[in-house]
């Protein structure tokens, strides 16, 4: 049964938790819609809360969508919000964590990544094939890539917060990124000043507002999308509207869309903006 730790991840998962949430559901219930909800299965990876949400629907998953949450979230961030519900209806299961809570990209979030990955992946039997990242998500992600965690066949990153020195207008950015660091993030730890690393066999996609007056697109997403398209790297772009969190950097359609490609390995977009 896929609630049940394996031995592959032994020594990794310290607790493991599978839980009813009241009103969310674990385990087969039927939702408002009629639909079949799926099960939420909750862990503990060294101390960081961490969670697998199941497809909705009977039908067997497509394969494991790893989410990285934004400054001040956890492993439940936005999982239960439509955006990200999306891709449990399409068929795909949602692995979370905690990533140290404010972390920025630090080496402990780095190994959050791999266990992550490594229990996600022995617990359902499928693989990892898409990251989806938001804002300070971006640098957490982009640095897993960086040192090692073995890489999905897709990056979806929205409004990715990535340069690390230039985060004055995050409200508090500057304070936590000084917390996540014990000081000045290293070189090595600012993902715009290692852009050139990043894996290019990764289909990118990014979602950004150049309107945007806490991530400016121009210190964020435009370095990114500039690196890897001069590398070779298949990179493609969704022009989002407004600011920080305007409701059009969550585009379900786009989302959606964008996993099946890497499922399947069609070509997304060059620029849907």
């Amino acid at each position: 049964m896929r609630r049940w730790l394996s031995a592959a991840v032994k020594g990794v998962v310290t607790v493991v938790l599978t839980v009813l949430l009241v009103g969310l559901l674990v385990g087969a219930t039927t939702a408002p819609s009629g639909e079949t909800e799926g099960e939420i299965q909750v862990a503990e990876l060294e101390g960081q809360g961490a969670q697998l949400t199941f497809p909705s629907g009977d039908g067997e998953p497509k394969g494991i969508a790893v989410w990285f949450h934004g400054q001040g979230g956890n492993a439940a961030n936005r999982v239960d919000g439509p955006w990200l519900q999306s891709l449990r209806r399409a068929g795909w299961v949602i692995a979370s964590s905690d990533f140290h809570f404010t972390s920025w990209g630090n080496e402990a979030s780095t190994e959050d990544a791999r266990r992550l990955v490594e229990w996600a992946e022995a617990e359902t039997g499928l693989e990892v094939r898409l990251w989806v990242s938001g804002s300070m998500g971006g640098a957490v992600s982009l640095n897993a890539l960086n040192f090692g965690v073995e890489p999905p066949a897709c990056w979806y990153g929205v409004k990715p917060a990535i340069n690390l020195r230039e985060m004055d207008n995050v409200p508090g950015g500057r304070k936590f990124i000084a917390q996540a660091f014990d000081g000045e993030p290293p070189a090595e730890r600012d993902p715009v000043r290692n852009l050139d690393t990043l894996p290019t066999e990764v289909r990118y996609r990014v979602v950004a507002s150049k309107d945007d007056h806490w991530v400016l697109f121009d210190e964020n997403s435009g370095p990114l999308i500039s690196s890897l398209t001069e590398r070779g790297g298949e990179v493609s772009l969704l022009r989002a509207t407004g600011l920080h969190e305007d409701p059009s950097h969550f585009n379900t359609g786009d989302l959606v869309d964008f996993a099946e490609t890497c499922r399947t390995g069609a070509t997304a977009s060059a620029d849907a903006g």
